[in-house]
């Protein structure tokens, strides 16, 4: 295919990939409907020669480059586009964290894949609060892709959608032709010296530490601390940049203060299930009446 749709499930892709080609997709407000790639043919009205294919891939989730989700055999399709659509969900809590969330499993399968020219998507700008805060929205996601390749559209309605298709036909002209991927080339591993480069530990005081690296304070900036749902997904970036493992051989325990850029937050090791449990209001008694009252993975 010449692009590639991404996006966490049902963010849009396949009610996109109907409103753009001759594609009939099944669509449903649940995630997961699309569990095979579809394939769809978009035709120019003014240029009877000029077509593109487009691949709607199934939803990407933390962890797909371990296989979670539908894993790593989708993550290989989008390797043989030659241009990736990134399709975010303007009404989800978290659009940005959503959009870091699926780069950076691109990042984690392959280097490759993760190089690929971008165009994102915000979708459903028919949806009046989605349509008050796109301006904003393309800002910051245009600031975290480091490109203005950045559109508002709307699947339903179509709204900027011939517009949008457009924009992919000049891309994909100038996108060079790659050849398919070795069977050879190894996904990215997060050995003891990545980890060393991605970030670095230092104590600051007794039970207080800081975090500096790049890819880990770009993630802490970006993550909307107020959702219980973009905590995880923090703790998730720790655990794959080898920050939770260096707070740990480093000596952090449960309830120390983490300092990454300008955010503070406490520390756990635990799973994301704890976490969401102790957030809730689940936790062990004596650790917060230890810790003091309140306090927990949280900016």
């Amino acid at each position: 295919a010449d692009v590639g749709l991404v996006g966490v499930p049902n963010a849009g892709k396949s009610s996109l990939l109907a409103a753009a080609t001759n594609a009939k997709p099944k669509i449903a407000p649940y995630a997961f409907t699309t569990v095979t790639p579809n394939l769809g043919v978009w035709r120019s009205a003014a240029d009877t020669e000029a077509s593109l294919v487009l691949a709607d891939i199934p939803g990407l989730l933390e962890g797909a480059h371990e296989g979670k989700g539908l894993g790593r055999a989708f993550l290989r399709h989008i390797e043989r586009c030659r241009l990736l659509l990134h399709v975010v969900d303007g009404t989800r809590p978290d659009p940005l964290g959503d959009f870091e969330a699926v780069n950076t499993e691109l990042r984690l399968f392959s280097p490759r894949l993760a190089n690929k020219p971008q165009v994102i998507v915000l979708n459903k700008l028919d949806v009046p609060a989605v349509a008050e805060a796109a301006p904003q929205l393309l800002e910051r996601l245009a600031a975290a892709a480091g490109h203005k390749r950045v559109l508002a559209v709307s699947a339903a309605s179509r709204a900027n959608v011939p517009a949008l298709m457009g924009r992919l036909r000049k891309l994909v002209a100038s996108a060079p032709a790659e050849p398919p991927p070795s069977v050879l080339e190894p996904t990215v591993a997060l050995d003891e010296v990545e980890e060393a480069a991605e970030c670095n530990v230092v104590p600051v005081q007794p039970r207080v530490w800081a975090v500096s690296g790049a890819r880990i304070e770009k993630a802490a900036a970006m993550t909307n601390w107020d959702y219980h749902e973009a905590q995880e997904r923090f703790q998730r970036i720790m655990g794959a940049l080898g920050v939770s493992a260096a707070l740990k051989r480093a000596g952090a325990e449960n309830g120390d203060t983490i300092m990454v850029g300008a955010v503070d937050f406490k520390y756990y090791e635990e799973t994301a299930m704890a976490v969401r449990a102790r957030l809730a209001g689940y936790g062990d008694r004596e650790e917060e009446e230890e810790l003091g009252e309140g306090e927990g993975y949280e900016a």
